[in-house]
């Protein structure tokens, strides 16, 4: 489960003295899942500790630094949520500093990016995943005249530059078009220039 370095060292030094402590009732204490729940871990006796609030947080700043790949991202998304989710309606436990603040988002960043290598950026959330009818009607229609952000304006000049190299090298699945014979490369470009939309012909 874990990898076997310091950090793992670290982690488990925290979780056995706590296991043998009796923390007092007037101080405040939050239940951890020694194996998180997002990593296969149960509420079982045997799976949760009491920790004080400090040592909750450094254990979740060590989980992202004792696993790998997809866990490495739901741990780091862990710790960022104690730290920035609003706690409002509970007690307020957690600060971050500039400095913690960008560790997470280095590591949040790194994570993701190691997981979605290879997966070309338009697809990576849809891979192998198709909306249905309803939600595509559903989504067209939530966006249909003034309902469109961007009902009435149009693309700066700089801004149109920058789609086009954000998009520059990300491969797209090819339609041809039945009007012009020309290979389209994207959907969202068939059904916008081409088809029955198409202005050009084969015969010209």
């Amino acid at each position: 489960m874990y990898l076997q370095n310091k950090y793992t060292r670290w982690y488990y030094s925290i979780i056995q003295r706590a296991q043998i402590r009796t923390i007092p009732t007037d101080v405040y204490s939050e239940k951890h899942h020694i194996i998180p729940k997002s990593l296969g871990g149960n509420n079982s006796p045997e799976n949760l500790v009491k920790l004080t609030a400090r040592e909750h947080f450094i254990c979740h700043r060590l989980l992202p630094k004792m696993v790998t790949d997809g866990n490495k991202r739901k741990m780091t998304f862990a710790i960022w949520a104690m730290a920035n989710q609003d706690h409002s309606k509970q007690r307020l436990r957690y600060k971050t500093n500039s400095y913690v603040y960008e560790i997470l988002k280095k590591q949040g960043a790194l994570a993701a990016s190691q997981l979605n290598k290879g997966v070309p950026k338009p697809y990576k959330t849809w891979l192998g995943k198709k909306h249905s009818l309803d939600s595509k009607k559903l989504q067209s229609s939530v966006k249909q005249g003034d309902k469109n952000p961007m009902w009435g304006r149009q693309h700066n000049e700089s801004t149109k530059l920058s789609m086009s190299v954000t998009q520059k090298g990300i491969s797209k699945p090819k339609f041809h078009c039945h009007k012009c014979g020309k290979i389209v490369g994207g959907k969202s470009n068939l059904e916008r220039w081409h088809g029955d939309k198409c202005k050009q012909s084969s015969t010209h």
